[in-house]
């Protein structure tokens, strides 16, 4: 039965426009990062996109002549519903469990701002104001210069809907996700129907007439749904525990969302990642022998046992050999048995590798270490399951899948004869190529998160987070030793942590102090276009040559043409930003920035006095 719901009439509000002033508004455009040698761009650790608003205006417009009015507002007001929510769970986790509500519910406000779509004033009782989580909750605000209006007068006039369709799904999932109830956001004025503003309210759900109206253009659709638009329903149990279940999931899909388990990295977002778990999702409920290549340390012995997981025989042996760590002698008694005589000092039968997996999975990692005799009973061993311990001719029959890897080229192997050709095809059932951390930046957050979470506890430092700037420093680089190197990286900061201390980028070292990363743009406190080198980890890193024939050289003769473009004033925009990562990545100390930088320590002190004085 659905319960029945008192909808309490709003209070008069007086119409008196507060300036909402956004004095963060820098600080948040500090965290887009621009890295044109990758094609990316960043805000913290999300990849983000420029969109011309012609060519969000002909998207919109393209939508509507396809599929209407209905379907239209509502699968724009879902997908930023869901954007909402995802802003929302990345600043709680910013901001930290002491922010107050004002701060988080303002801090949404400059961002979406920062995105560009509409600039929010709070009007009377403002978004802010009042207690969200409560029932009494009421909030309005004015939305100036508002992307979609705008585009919809220019090519249909003015009507009679309110357009704003994704600035309310916006508004309502973040709301929502603050509140961890439903929060219904509806535009009472639009500039689009004549209204001389766009104007919002937002209460909670159950505040509402006519709520399911709203609601079916919020929530997502049901399986075999094909109108797009939610059926009618009343506002009861049903339709609020459904929106409870949307507004509790950051993406609004809570499949759609990747998890990350503290017990493994095998975590990812990018589309790399999305194909790699594909793969593995179509072949381990199969009996198909699966070949993983890749470079060193990218985790095929993860895979591997993913791969185990998801097959009907999860319950049973996973046993793991690493093939370039057996001496060449011992390696046909590991894999195959001995029997009791078969050399000097077997003194009793030992059954090997493939007997202890029967019924599981064996993998073979660095299969290509292998001798041409070994290559050659493995063989035998996959074709029928049939094998011989060292000294027997007893003929033992197992049921094992078997998993192979490697980071050698095998075609390569077989033209150079180190490896057998009919071992290869017969290995080469269902090849996985396992792709290089640095073919997955999107993935790294996700691994940094798990990595903290695994270590942060294993070393005694309780929760962790990580700055800004280290973030971004992890994610430009090239990572030669993929998610090895990461794993220690990540492990060497945890560790030189102090009590409820961030993790920086003084914390962050290389065993080999190289960088690959290339610079990238970004705004800084004032708003000026600056360069980002937060890439140096490496505490003892010395100068670039400045040989101008060198690389370095040429990159900053390309970088300083891509500064000028961007208008005059630009070289002291340049020289505080080269000091300010100097003394970044010297963790604060100025006799080590002076010597990044090739300034005597009076030098650079003055500089960095002086830039301080202008911030403050």
């Amino acid at each position: 039965m659905p319960r029945e719901t008192t909808l309490v009439p709003a209070l008069p509000v007086p119409q008196v426009v507060v300036d909402m002033k956004l004095p963060q508004i820098r600080e948040l455009a500090t965290q887009l990062r621009f890295a044109p040698e990758e094609g990316r761009i960043w805000m913290d650790e999300r990849r983000m996109v420029l969109v011309h608003s012609d060519t969000f205006a002909d998207l919109r417009d393209e939508l509507l002549a396809s599929l209407g009015y209905e379907m239209t507002r509502g699968l724009l007001t879902r997908i930023y519903f869901a954007a909402g929510q995802r802003d929302a769970a990345s600043v709680l986790k910013k901001l930290g469990p002491g922010a107050s509500l004002k701060e988080v519910l303002n801090t949404g406000g400059r961002m979406h701002a920062l995105q560009g779509y509409l600039l929010p004033e709070h009007v009377g009782r403002g978004l802010a104001t009042g207690d969200l989580r409560s029932d009494s909750y009421y909030g309005e605000a004015l939305w100036k210069d508002s992307l979609e209006d705008e585009a919809h007068i220019a090519r249909h006039g003015v009507g009679q809907h309110a357009v704003c369709w994704n600035a309310v799904g916006y508004c309502s999932g973040y709301l929502s996700h603050c509140a961890q109830r439903t929060i219904v956001v509806r535009e009472v004025e639009c500039r689009a129907n004549g209204a001389s503003h766009c104007k919002i309210v937002a209460q909670p759900a159950a505040r509402w007439d006519n709520v399911e109206e709203d609601l079916r253009f919020l929530l997502p659709q049901p399986p075999g749904v094909r109108s797009g638009i939610l059926p009618r329903a009343p506002v009861g149990e049903s339709i609020e525990a459904a929106a409870l279940a949307t507004a509790a999931s950051p993406a609004g899909h809570a499949s759609l969302a990747p998890t990350v388990s503290t017990d493994t990295p095998f975590v990812g977002a990018s589309t790399a990642f999305s194909v790699l778990r594909h793969k593995i999702d179509r072949v381990a409920p199969t009996q198909a022998t699966v070949l993983l290549l890749g470079e060193s340390g990218v985790g095929k012995s993860l895979i591997a046992r993913q791969v185990h997981l998801g097959s009907q025989r999860a319950q049973a042996q996973f046993i793991e050999v690493n093939c370039a760590a057996i001496p060449e002698a011992l390696v046909e008694s590991e894999l195959f048995g001995v029997e009791r005589g078969a050399f000097s000092g077997a003194i009793q039968a030992r059954a090997g590798r493939f007997e202890a997996a029967h019924g599981g999975t064996l993998f073979l990692d660095e299969v290509a270490t292998l001798s041409l005799t070994t290559q050659g009973k493995l063989l035998r061993v996959l074709q029928g399951g049939a094998l011989e311990r060292l000294g027997s001719n007893q003929t033992r029959v197992t049921d094992v899948r078997v998993i192979a890897a490697t980071n050698e080229d095998l075609k390569q192997a077989v033209r150079q004869g180190r490896f057998r050709e009919d071992l290869y095809f017969r290995l080469n059932v269902f090849p996985i190529v396992v792709p290089p951390l640095r073919e997955r930046r999107d993935d790294i957050a996700l691994l940094v998160q798990a990595l903290l979470q695994r270590f942060a506890p294993l070393h005694g430092r309780g929760s962790v987070d990580i700055t800004s700037h280290a973030l971004q420093a992890l994610i430009h680089h090239d990572w030669p030793g993929n998610i090895r190197e990461l794993e220690n990286v990540i492990e060497r900061a945890v560790i030189m942590l102090h009590e409820g201390e961030k993790l920086d980028l003084h914390h962050l070292s290389y065993a080999d102090d190289t960088l690959s990363t290339p610079s990238h743009f970004g705004l800084d406190a004032s708003g000026q276009l600056t360069i980002h080198t937060d890439y140096d980890f490496g505490e003892t890193q010395p100068p670039a040559s400045a040989d101008a024939a060198s690389p370095a050289a040429l990159d900053m003769n390309q970088l300083a043409h891509e500064l000028l473009r961007q208008g005059p004033g630009q070289l002291a925009a340049m020289e505080g930003a080269l000091v300010r990562s100097a003394v970044q990545q010297a963790g604060g100390n100025i006799t080590r920035a002076a010597a990044l930088l090739g300034l005597s320590r009076a030098q650079t002190e003055y500089r960095y006095r002086k830039l301080q004085g202008a911030e403050n």
